[in-house]
Parts: structure tokens; sequence; C-alpha cells
């Protein structure tokens, strides 16, 4: 085996390394699965939002729902969940398979009395992406909190997948607490 075939191998298991590392570091790909969190008495308790994000290759309508987990009272640790499902996708890109995305960051703060909460790790659904924050309401009022999810959107290709982009969405939850 000459010394150019060493190098061509060599060069060639390098690539292969690399499109193997790419491939296992993205996202997965979870399916469209229409209004199943918005109409589920279960997660959209808190509200549920539909917002339309365009790509570089296509559109996609993502659903925001946010149920609290645990019931609020002060003193108790209350959980909330923020759960990101796509309803409908139209990839116009053929070497796209679909869109996914990340949370990378989801941040509540009470207009009350201004406490914060900031993500908590959790496990993601089969079929949607899903952050957790854990609160502590320090007073009983009308609570007025204040979601704010960032997230990476990507392109899952055939092999791989790239960031689109980024972005920030707000949404406002009522919350009264005995």
């Amino acid at each position: 085996m000459g010394p150019r075939r060493k190098i061509l191998i060599s060069i060639l298991l390098i690539i292969i390394v690399i499109l193997t590392v790419w491939q296992l570091t993205s996202p997965r790909l979870i399916p469209s699965v229409g209004t199943k969190y918005l109409s589920s008495a279960q997660y959209p308790n808190r509200g549920s939002w539909v917002l339309l994000e365009i790509s570089s290759h296509g559109r996609v309508f993502l659903a925001f729902s946010t149920p609290n987990l645990t019931y609020p009272r002060t003193s108790v640790q209350t959980s909330y969940s923020i759960i990101v499902s796509k309803v409908n996708e139209t990839a116009s890109s053929s070497c796209a398979r679909g869109f996914s995305l990340k949370i990378i960051a989801l941040h509540v703060q009470d207009n009350y009395d201004g406490s914060t909460s900031l993500l908590a790790p959790s496990a993601d659904l089969p079929d949607a992406v899903q952050a957790l924050t854990i609160f502590n309401f320090k007073t009983s009022a009308n609570h007025q909190l204040r979601f704010t999810v960032s997230y990476e959107l990507y392109e899952i290709l055939v092999l791989g997948s790239l960031l689109d982009h980024s972005a920030t969405q707000s949404f406002n939850v009522t919350q009264n607490v005995l």
C-alpha cells in the first residue's frame, strides 16, 4: 500500500467521523402532531399559542402549551412546563426532511413581586419538545406570569442538520395562588 493510498484512506476516515458526529449531535426530528397538545385537557391548562415560523427552506407552525404540573400555593414549589410541538410544516427543499427545535432558555417572571425562575432539566415527549421550570410563589394573589422561551429552529437534512435561526417568544399567563 503506497503513501497516496494511506493518505486517501485517512482523509476518508476523517470525513466519515465528521459526518457521524454531525449526525449524532443533530436534534431529533419531531413529527407533526396537529392539535394534540392544544386540544388535550391535560396540556394547555394555562394557555396555548400557535406561531408561524418562516425558515429559509419552508415554514412550520409551532404550538406552545403551558401546563402547570402541580397546584400553586405559597411556600410550595410549583412546576410549570412549556411544550412545543409542530402543528404543520412545509419544507420546500428536497434535501430537508423537516424541521425540529431545541429550547435553549426558559425564563418565568412574576409581575406581582418580581420573582424569577429559570430552565430546569426535563425529558422530551416522544413527539414534542418540553422544558420545565420550578417556581416559588411568595404571596397569595392573582399573579401575572411572563414566560419567555428562547429556541433554535433546525432543518433536519438526510444526513445531519442545519441551524436555520434562533427566536425568542414571550407569553403572559394569569395564575391565582391561594
